[in-house]
């Protein structure tokens, strides 16, 4: 197509779509929008619709409860939550890698892009500024939040000023008088202020998640644009989901995160016909808390932990020895025909509890706990909190079945020690073999090691109890950006209620905020 045909063409879209006079040319057109949303043009504000055409020098405004996306004439697509403020600065785009320009401003709030053709040609050629740092790019998607004492975090306190923003795919570099820095595929960063390099953050902070908005864009979209939601972020649930009806499985909100996935039975139909994954030789991390006690009364029970390969499963687990799965997902999928299995997306790990069969001396059963084992390395700085998502209720070996409340952790990678905030409690009622209900509880501010392995834990206590009591604890990183902690946890009385020793245990997951 030659460029007078296209100039024509340009101008009848604008006659046709928005009454603008015919010489103007649009930067690109409104794709999804949800609630409400300007666009400011030489000193007027035009309220917004689903097709409207934007143009170089508009600048949109998005209002409370709102979603704006827009694709631009060079395919690339931007997504703008609520109480965002955008300005198509300078946009140019007429096929030619040396001219064409794109130079975005995020004024207020945040936003999600995929670019297009410009930043594939010529990457010099396209930025997006901020207050505090210009972001220029070395791939396709990433995330920006600009706070001027106006994002709150989901506990309601205020998140700190500045730019935060996140890589999704590709790479970027974020740019200001203080220095240069690259940030790659699901690298995070902060500018404190226009004075201030970029920093890497350990985790995405919780502000680059909107939840709500993503939600709000997916159904505007889902109606009007037949699948160009491209830029829109979040997670469903499947509406395939069982949720689960067992004793064995329980879960446990914290009350300062919104972190917990559904308790499932995870089915072989709420996957991909075809699972694809690269990742087919990796490791899957493994927990356990088993055991029984001897005629003789001496403990029996154990914490185990082991990196195991899909075959390594195959050969130790019969329930799944003739079944097919490469990760820690799949395995769950795999044990759901005879197993019911407990999950946590934010944590990426799976759990489940297997009884004693008839006559066994093992009377406390197995719990079972997994995840992909991590792909990086351990920071060696910094500090981040990991947050009880759920896990197996925990047994005795009295034969009852009781109830875990779990802590928050902080992890510190300088110092290579985890800690609970607050106390861990394992509460049994009575049944036939015992008439004494039991609550141990493992105090706040214990500390243990990162690199794994069995850590006693101090000042541990138990109500109706007699003896000595105490607990230990193995806990590993899973999911492939160290994304979750699964631990197994144990209790052990020497005599319980002047009767016989008693040991308990459960295991737990924990998701990084």
């Amino acid at each position: 197509m030659n460029k007078g045909k296209k100039s024509t063409i340009a101008g009848a879209i604008l006659i046709l779509c928005s009454g603008m006079p015919a010489w103007a040319v649009p930067a690109g057109k409104v794709l999804a929008i949800a609630g409400s949303a300007t666009l400011e043009r030489a000193g007027q504000q035009i309220p917004l619709q689903n097709g409207a055409l934007v143009e170089s020098g508009d600048t949109l405004t998005v209002g409370d409860k709102s979603m704006l996306q827009v694709r631009f004439t060079d395919e690339s697509v931007v997504a703008l939550r609520a109480n965002s403020q955008f300005k198509i600065e300078n946009y140019r785009f007429e096929g030619q890698a040396g001219s064409d320009q794109s130079l975005m401003g995020l004024l207020k709030g945040g936003m999600r892009t995929i670019t297009g053709l410009i930043g594939k040609a010529n990457q010099s050629n396209y930025a997006v500024r901020t207050a505090t740092s210009t972001i220029g790019i070395r791939g396709t998607h990433f995330s920006v939040v600009s706070c001027n004492n106006d994002c709150a975090r989901p506990d309601g306190t205020m998140e700190s000023n500045g730019t935060f923003g996140g890589v999704t795919d590709g790479r970027i570099t974020v740019s200001n008088s203080a220095g240069s820095q690259e940030f790659s595929q699901q690298d995070s960063f902060h500018v404190p202020s226009a004075s201030s390099p970029p920093i890497r953050l350990l985790a995405p902070p919780a502000i680059l998640n909107d939840r709500m908005a993503a939600a709000r864009g997916r159904s505007t979209a889902a109606a009007g644009s037949s699948g160009e939601d491209a830029a829109s972020s979040g997670s469903s649930t499947s509406s395939g989901a069982r949720v689960s009806t067992s004793p064995q499985l329980v879960q446990q909100s914290s009350p300062s995160v919104n972190l917990i996935a559904p308790l499932t039975t995870v089915a072989s139909s709420d996957l991909p016909a075809t699972v694809i994954n690269t990742k087919s030789s990796s490791l899957i991390t493994v927990l356990d808390f088993e055991g029984f006690y001897s005629p003789t009364g001496t403990d029996q029970t154990k914490i185990s932990f082991k990196n195991f390969s899909p075959a390594d499963i195959r050969a130790e687990a019969r329930e799944v020895s003739n079944s097919f799965f490469t990760n820690a997902q799949t395995l769950a999928a795999a044990f759901a025909p005879v197993r019911t299995v407990g999950s946590s997306a934010a944590a990426g790990a799976y759990w489940m509890y297997e009884a004693p069969n008839a006559g066994s001396v093992n009377s406390v059963g197995s719990h079972h706990i997994w995840g992909d084992s991590p792909t990086i390395a351990l920071p060696a700085s910094g500090i981040a909190q990991y947050n009880y998502v759920g896990g197996t209720a925990p047994t005795d070996n009295y034969g009852r079945v009781g109830t875990f409340t779990g802590s928050n952790l902080m992890v510190n990678y300088g110092t290579g020690k985890i800690q609970n905030v607050t106390a861990m409690t394992m509460s049994f009622g009575t049944n036939a073999q015992q008439a004494t209900a039991t609550t141990y509880s493992v105090a706040a501010s214990n500390t243990w090691s990162i690199g794994g392995g069995n850590s006693n834990l101090a000042n541990v206590s138990c109500t109706g109890c007699t003896g000595t009591t105490a607990a230990s604890i193995n806990g590993k990183f899973v999911g492939e950006n160290m994304q979750g902690y699964a631990a197994a946890i144990k209790v052990t009385n020497t005599q319980l209620n002047t009767s016989k020793p008693n040991a308990a245990g459960t295991v737990a997951a924990f998701a990084r905020q």
